[in-house]
């Protein structure tokens, strides 16, 4: 009979074991080959009503209110120069001192200019006050003798006619005598003394014929007398010609403009000697952005600029007038004065009030206006502000303005900033955090809607110019792909105007492989 070992215990607990560890191992095989997914996890938010607040972002340029710039002229004496760029300065803060003695020369050189443009100015103006008086004199006599001339004329006619109608001398009744006086008195340039001489004359055997001389001398004296009124006549209108040319005020006027820019000219010198006299004074609190000078040096510009007005046009605009342009080149080479250069000598920028200036394209620009709040922010913290400028015409630029390219959500486009309008917001309480030149972060509040149904940005997909949300189904935990309309927009929010109801929850941010009718596990949105 064959014999059975028997396990020992120990033998039989290791057995057990492994015969659990087995199958322990089969089933997680098994769950793990034959187990259902889980569903994807999503936030999910639900639509309510409330408010969108539209906002305009961009970036813009750090500007003063007020530069104030100093200007001096070259050769001038610095003597002290006591600030640097970057200095804070305050108002009243002496900045530079000068000898201004090396411009004396200059200065008197700016007056004799303009004292002799002002003495051929006055001379021009009184030529022509003089010859109005005497145009208006000619004027009045010009029409009495006119006068004369044509009573002369009809006289001569008549004495002349009367003269020739006379008939043979032959005995002439009374009847006849009587006719002829009539005739002779219808002719008319007779005077009644010639009548009555005339009368007895008739009455003599020869008184036609002493008639007839007496008319023809009387003619003779009156042809002498009408060709010295026409002599007179003509010789007025001559002067009438002359001094009406001399009340022209062209060449006056020229020479008042030339006079005027001399007297500008020496003004804004003297004033500049002055200003450098007295050495330059901060008139604000700012910031030193520009020196130029160099102490116990003579200054010169680092742009020049000319410090008389340029008067070319002046001879360009006479240049088909021989006569005018050689009065008034000669008149310029009178009274050709120093020409000394200038520049900026130290620049401010007053703290008095800050902007920030930008520019925005077509789209953007009718969401804009005077008054609307903002927000400036800087690498220092957020500043109040509000928008204080902006420009009824848009400025020829090139390039492309980044911050006016709106979303294709909303329906917008990007705009050229070829075509672009400069806006301006003023910071209302500015500290030391803004930095004048600096580029800040430019935030205005647009338009506000109240009391709309709101939809979160990251729940929104597009696809072909449509816009398009996931809507949970808390029952079912499915998801149904569903079409929106949309209108204004926030930084985090849409206006939703169709698509979705108040309570209706919506995913956010899903992902592409999220498909209609897919059960998610909903989480709410934080």
């Amino acid at each position: 009979m064959k014999r059975t070992r028997n396990w020992s215990k120990k033998r039989k607990i290791f057995v057990a074991i492994a015969v659990v560890v087995l199958a322990a191992l089969l089933a997680l095989v098994l769950y793990s080959n034959f187990r259902p997914e889980p569903d994807p996890a999503y936030q999910v938010a639900t639509v309510q009503r409330g408010a969108i607040q539209s906002t305009f972002e961009t970036q813009g340029t750090v500007e003063s209110g007020a530069t104030e710039t100093f200007t001096a002229v070259s050769g001038v004496q610095v003597l002290t120069v006591n600030v640097a760029v970057g200095d804070r300065v305050e108002a009243g803060q002496k900045l530079a001192t000068f000898d201004v003695s090396p411009l004396q020369d200059e200065l008197s050189a700016y007056k004799t200019a303009y004292t002799k443009a002002k003495a051929s100015y006055d001379e021009a103006a009184a030529a022509v006050e003089t010859a109005q008086a005497q145009l208006k004199t000619v004027d009045e006599q010009i029409p009495a003798l006119e006068k004369e001339v044509a009573a002369l004329e009809k006289q001569v006619e008549a004495a002349e006619n009367a003269g020739a109608s006379l008939p043979e001398n032959a005995g002439l009744d009374t009847e006849a005598i009587e006719a002829l006086l009539a005739e002779i008195r219808a002719q008319g340039g007779i005077t009644p003394e010639q009548l009555e001489q005339f009368e007895q004359l008739l009455g003599t055997a020869d008184g036609v014929d002493a008639v007839r001389e007496a008319l023809e001398n009387s003619a003779a004296a009156k042809s002498v007398e009408l060709a010295q009124k026409r002599a007179q006549l003509t010789a007025l209108q001559t002067q009438r010609a002359v001094y009406d040319a001399q009340t022209d005020d062209t060449v006056a006027e020229l020479y008042r403009s030339v006079m005027e820019a001399k007297k500008s000219d020496y003004d804004a010198f003297a004033n500049l000697v002055d200003s450098l006299k007295a050495g330059w004074v901060a008139a604000a609190d700012g910031i030193v952005t520009e020196v130029n000078l160099k102490a116990g040096e003579a200054f010169v510009p680092a742009e020049a600029q000319s410090g008389s007005t340029d008067l070319s046009s002046l001879l360009s605009m006479v240049s088909g007038n021989a006569d005018l342009s050689e009065a008034l080149s000669g008149l310029l080479s009178a009274t050709g004065s120093a020409n000394t250069t200038r520049g900026a000598g130290i620049v401010v920028e007053e703290y008095g009030a800050l902007y920030v200036s930008f520019t925005v394209g077509k789209y953007d620009l009718p969401k804009l206006a005077v008054g609307q709040s903002a927000t400036v922010t800087s690498v220092e913290g957020s500043y109040d502000a509000t928008v204080s400028y902006v420009s009824a015409t848009a400025n020829a630029t090139s390039g492309l303005d980044i911050s006016s390219i709106a979303t294709t959500l909303t329906g917008g486009s990007g705009s050229s900033a070829a075509n672009s309008a400069p806006v301006r917001v003023q910071i209302a309480e500015p500290d030391e955090g803004i930095v004048i030149g600096f580029d800040v972060d430019v935030s205005i509040d647009t338009e506000r809607l109240e009391d709309v149904l709101v939809l979160p940005v990251a729940a929104v997909t597009t696809e072909d110019g449509a816009n398009y949300v996931f809507v949970y189904d808390p029952e079912t935990k499915a998801v149904s792909r569903r079409s929106v309309t949309l209108g204004l927009a926030s930084n985090d929010a849409y206006e939703l105007l169709d698509g979705l109801s108040a309570g209706e929850q919506v995913v956010l941010n899903p992902k592409a492989a999220l498909m209609e009718g897919d059960t998610i596990d909903a989480r709410a949105a934080e």
